[in-house]
């Protein structure tokens, strides 16, 4: 320790500076944590979703908290082509069980065929393994069961990608009727169109079977059942639903395969040319013959067995109805919503496509009874879904803050979103109202 009363000034400044450094390095290191370790990521199910929103998207913004250690798939040559996508150095499997023994994920992406999701859940969940699963988080009420168990009694998390709560739009709903701005909800009026574009694309693909994705009741409306059960704050407790195929599938005057060799392409108006995509190409028709899956296969199909127009009636737990529609042949893409409430209305109009110009996508009015109409300002964000991919993302893996109602959505909000599609398949089927209750213990 040196003798302070017999330094001059220089040496004094000197050994002062030197020791206050060393008591500034000493408190910033006590103030810096140690990086988290990365969590050890597997995907299942390598098309278009797994290779870009939770393949390529992650690697950009998560490798710091994220290390890729296994691809799987059932087509092999898929999974490379998924790979390369990718731009990751993992291996790839066909095998699930082989890829869970070898890699040791922390963490599974879930983004098969939909009637599988459940298999590959509860493998994971039987391993201490947590899981994210693309929507719907199952098809039918047994595989419900199952995955409710699974993480039951593995005390794991699922959390389930319903990513459009988290556009800034659908959130605005959200917090309109949480201020009370239109008092209590007595009932709903929700229609979807999915336009000739988007909406025949389900017919092209897996997605045309009820045992493959359950219908559009499951597989697509899924996101609308979750967003109004979420918006309304309630569980689903009884639904009546009536649909029929009027389009594609037999309804068609002609036929084939897949519109690649079809001989009726030059006066099919749902011709689609694969081979304009890249992508599609190297994921899909260069892997046909591993699996003969036709990324452009005919929407006339003969064995097309979903519904390409739904009506339902849905009663909630608060004691609210609602009117829902979903219809798969519109000239346009987007949705009218309105809850009529006891002090008002709240109005949205949206349009995702449509050929024609706008001058907006999204209208939303809350109108007072008694009152005035006031249009509301209708934010909006960069990115898939009406920018709620990144910020799902970034909840998810940077565990960024949202107000409590933003919460992530967990296997209740799976369950009870693809349960109100599955009893509206089964009122179809059996010509009658389906409890909710009667499907599942929760």
């Amino acid at each position: 320790m040196p003798d302070y009363k017999t330094l001059n000034r220089r040496e004094f400044v000197k050994t002062a500076g030197s020791a206050a450094a060393a008591v500034s390095l000493l408190s910033d290191a006590r103030l810096v944590k140690a990086a988290p370790p990365r969590r050890r990521y597997a995907i299942v199910g390598t098309g278009d979703r797994a290779s870009g929103m939770w393949g390529s998207d992650l690697l950009e913004k998560y490798s710091d908290l994220l290390e890729f250690v296994g691809l799987c798939d059932t087509n092999h040559k898929r999974v490379l082509a998924a790979k390369a996508m990718i731009g990751v150095d993992s291996p790839t499997f066909t095998n699930f069980d082989e890829m869970l023994q070898k890699t040791r994920p922390d963490l599974l992406m879930v983004t098969t065929v939909d009637a599988f999701h459940s298999q590959y859940i509860v493998k994971a969940l039987d391993r201490g393994i947590d899981v994210i699963t693309e929507k719907p988080m199952v098809i039918d009420e047994i595989q419900c069961q199952a995955v409710l168990d699974a993480e039951k009694r593995n005390r794991r998390k699922i959390i389930v990608a319903f990513n459009y709560r988290y556009s800034p739009k659908h959130q605005k709903v959200k917090e309109i009727l949480m201020e009370g701005a239109i008092g209590r909800v007595i009932s709903v009026d929700f229609n979807w169109y999915l336009d000739v574009v988007h909406g025949a694309d389900y017919f092209r693909r897996w997605h045309r079977l009820k045992n493959r994705g359950g219908s559009l009741l499951v597989h697509k409306a899924t996101h609308h059942f979750d967003l109004m059960n979420w918006w309304l704050g309630a569980d689903p407790v009884e639904v009546t639903a009536h649909g029929g195929l009027e389009v594609y599938g037999k309804k068609g005057a002609f036929r084939s395969t897949h519109c690649r060799p079809c001989p009726y392409k030059e006066k099919c108006r749902f011709y689609y040319d694969v081979t304009k995509s890249e992508k599609r190409m190297k994921l899909y028709v260069e892997c046909e013959d591993v699996d003969h899956y036709y990324r452009d296969g005919c929407v006339f199909r003969e064995d097309v067995d979903i519904y390409d127009t739904m009506s339902l009636i849905v009663k909630y737990s608060n004691g609210v109805n609602m009117n829902y529609s979903l219809n798969a042949f519109m000239p346009f893409e987007g949705f009218r919503l309105a809850f009529n409430g006891e002090k008002g209305r709240l109005e949205v109009r949206d349009h995702e496509r449509q050929l024609f110009p706008i001058p907006w996508e999204t209208e939303m009015y809350v109108t007072k009874s008694f009152g005035q109409q006031e249009k509301i300002t209708v934010p909006s964000a960069r990115g898939g879904h009406a920018g709620g991919d990144p910020r799902l993302q970034d909840l998810i893996f940077r565990k960024t803050e949202l107000p409590k109602h933003m919460q992530l959505p967990d296997s209740r909000a799976g369950a009870m979103s693809c349960l109100t599609g599955i009893a509206a398949r089964k009122s179809i089927e059996q010509g009658r109202p389906i409890r909710i209750n009667d499907l599942v213990r929760l």
